[in-house]
């Protein structure tokens, strides 16, 4: 048996054998456990926040520590700066409802996204909208036309036959075809040309109003977007990641 054991380890190498994932570092799985189930759910979300950023403060000063000029007292005197701005702005953040649009809205259809988002579909259904117009225009247009055709070719039938029937002595029916309902109908077919020129000017005005509308909506849809990632430059986040101030060294 033990002979067939070491078999079956010989013919495993050389092969590609499953390798299964890294498991959770059991730190990480301990930060929501250590927080009481008793809590609000958004007061949850406010302590596994502050929760991840001591964990993570952590192991970026057990990175730094293998660095040339780390200083444990430097770095945490950072730590306990930014841990308090962070703990004001989670406050902020639940008083203003973020927190609880997180816990109410887990798939994210929340906030400026859902707003970003209900701009993009007004502003792409008003460009798109004289163009849908103009796509049905033509296709009615293009259904006349091809019914024109049919009945030209039927029309063009009948009296090569009706010639057909002269020639070998028959008797010859009037061509009545033209007075059928089908071609009262043909005869009412629009001008579409001439209701194009007609509707020229008003055409062109429409097009000038989508456009400014366009770039209204842009540049309104823009604005907003860009005030919201600016709250974002005082974030506790970026003070950690800039670091301390450089000092600058006196003139010489």
């Amino acid at each position: 048996q033990a002979k067939r054991r070491s078999w079956s380890r010989l013919s495993l190498k050389g092969t590609k054998r499953r390798k299964s994932l890294p498991p959770v570092h059991r730190d990480v799985t301990e930060l929501s456990k250590s927080i009481s189930l008793d809590l609000p759910e958004t007061e949850r979300l406010a302590a596994l926040l502050l929760a991840s950023f001591q964990f993570s403060a952590q192991k970026l000063e057990h990175s730094l520590k293998q660095s040339d000029g780390f200083s444990p007292e430097a770095f945490k005197v950072q730590v306990d700066s930014v841990s308090q701005d962070l703990k004001h702005f989670v406050q902020k953040l639940n008083r203003d409802g973020t927190l609880k649009n997180c816990v109410d809205n887990p798939n994210g259809s929340f906030g400026v996204d859902s707003t970003w988002f209900r701009f993009v579909v007004r502003r792409e259904k008003l460009r798109l909208q004289p163009w849908s117009l103009l796509r049905r225009f033509s296709t009615e247009c293009r259904a006349w036309d091809q019914l024109l055709l049919q009945h030209q070719q039927s029309a063009e039938e009948m009296s090569r036959q009706l010639e057909e029937s002269r020639r070998n002595g028959g008797r010859a029916e009037p061509g009545d075809y033209l007075q059928t309902s089908q071609a009262e109908v043909l005869r009412s077919k629009p001008n579409y040309q001439q209701i194009l020129d007609e509707q020229r000017e008003v055409l062109s005005c429409m097009e000038l109003v989508v456009s400014w509308a366009w770039a209204f909506e842009g540049k309104t849809g823009i604005e907003e977007r860009v005030g919201t990632f600016r709250q974002l430059e005082n974030s506790p986040v970026r003070k950690l990641i800039a670091g301390p101030p450089r000092k600058i060294p006196p003139p010489a």
